[in-house]
């Protein structure tokens, strides 16, 4: 193979400056040609638009609702955030309304939808809403249409979501209102009845107050019953040694009644009966009274047991009955716990979805799209047109020209040299063999 040097490329191009300059001037000739005649030119329309993300307001449960936060999610606004925002922008019904509007009924959804572009500016919550068409006013209005169509359209967007919340969630209170009066009839009943938990508790603390009472008197009595019993000790000390009778001995002259009688019906004289003894035997009013005090004692201790057995005998029976009580207060108590707590359940979920239903109201009726875009600046005409780029064509024409006369110049140097390489191998053929013919 043979080799081509760097010198004879550039003498090749130097050989055919000409006709390189010659399809250069003709490329750049056809790109003003093309740029200044033939296209048309495209105005870009912008519109800029801020963006505030929806958030819900927290919503306090101030009554410790369980069923508050499975209820909240029900009437939320969608998550949107700018990225959101920014694919909504080219939504179908807004492309739809701006065919309508601007009368292309020709036009494809696509079409319309290629001359709009979307984006973000970074770090900002800014989206910059670009339209490009051949004329300037139709740009300008179809990007002020996308913005004002663009705010109604996120709020419908919003309101059908919020209609549906709704929805869904009167259906739901009208269902738990339903379970709400069914649960309390169910407990206006169960309450209705006789000897209900209310009636049984009382009745209990009634019984058990006085079961305390009964203690009470008990532990009284058996104080009073260790008293009698040591009061009855000391009493029966204090009667054996006591004598039931008392002997007293005395002289007649001591007793000067006695004596005076005795002398009027002896004749005796007083020398004579005075040494005279006497001897009285007494009952002792100390032993009398002693005895008396022993059987006192025993008699309150009688009593004091009679009255501890009686009250015991009814402890054991209000024990009985306080069990029994117990018993059956704990069943209806347990009964009205269940169907109190079924109430209470179904009532938390009324008042949740309840709450839920008005706010699904309040964010029905207010106006999303409004607050959360803002249209920073509208859109005017622009002036300038931002295709075709002619300065850009012509250096792309420019640089295609000299390749394609770079290519065409070595193109043709090479087919030159073919050429004549091909026809001395020829030549040299043809005499060789009319050298050997003549031999």
């Amino acid at each position: 193979m043979e080799e081509i040097s760097l010198r004879e490329l550039i003498e090749t191009i130097l050989k055919e400056k000409w006709m390189i300059a010659a399809i250069t001037i003709v490329c750049m000739m056809a790109s003003v040609i093309v740029t200044f005649f033939i296209m048309d030119p495209v105005y870009e329309a912008k519109t800029m638009l801020m963006i505030s993300p929806i958030t819900d307001s927290v919503s306090v449960d101030t009554e410790g609702n369980r069923f508050f936060n499975l209820v909240e999610s029900l009437s939320k606004y969608p998550i949107m955030t700018i990225d959101t925002y920014k694919e909504q922008v080219k939504a179908p019904v807004i492309l739809d309304y701006i065919r309508t509007e601007m009368g292309w009924n020709g036009k494809s959804l696509a079409e319309i939808s290629n001359k709009i572009t979307v984006s973000i500016i970074n770090n900002t919550n800014l989206l910059n809403v670009s339209v490009r068409d051949t004329d300037p006013e139709v740009a300008a209005k179809v990007a002020n249409l996308i913005s004002e169509r663009f705010s109604s359209f996120v709020s419908d967007t919003n309101r059908n979501q919020v209609e549906n919340s709704a929805r869904f969630i009167k259906s739901q209170v009208e269902k738990e209102k339903e379970n709400l009066d069914r649960a309390m009839k169910e407990l206006k009943t169960f309450l209705s009845q006789p000897r209900g938990p209310e009636e049984l508790r009382q009745e209990l603390e009634s019984k058990l107050a006085q079961l305390t009472e009964f203690k009470t008197e008990v532990a009284r009595i058996r104080i009073e019953e260790k008293a009698a019993a040591s009061a009855l000790a000391t009493a029966k000390s204090i009667l054996d040694t006591t004598p039931a009778t008392i002997v007293t001995n005395k002289t007649l002259a001591d007793d000067e009644l006695l004596s005076d009688v005795i002398k009027d019906n002896s004749g005796l004289k007083t020398e004579e009966i005075a040494g005279l003894k006497l001897s009285n035997e007494e009952i002792n009013e100390a032993y009398v009274e002693a005895s008396k005090k022993v059987n006192e004692i025993l008699v309150e201790l009688a009593t004091l047991s009679a009255q501890r057995i009686n009250i015991e005998n009814q402890i054991a029976s209000l024990q009985k009955e306080i069990e029994t009580l117990q018993t059956e207060y704990a069943e209806k108590q347990q009964e009205y716990e269940i169907l109190n707590h079924e109430v209470e359940l179904v009532r938390q979920t009324y008042n949740a979805y309840q709450q839920k239903y008005k706010e699904a109201m309040i964010k029905k009726s207010a106006d999303v799209g409004e607050t959360s875009i803002i249209v920073l600046s509208k859109a005017i005409p622009p002036v300038k047109p931002v295709e075709p780029k002619k300065t850009l064509y012509l250096a792309i024409a420019t640089v295609l020209g000299l390749m394609i006369g770079v290519f065409a110049a070595f193109f043709k140097e090479y087919w030159t040299r073919s050429g004549a390489e091909q026809r001395e191998k020829v030549s040299t053929a043809v005499y060789g063999k009319l050298t050997m013919n003549t031999r």
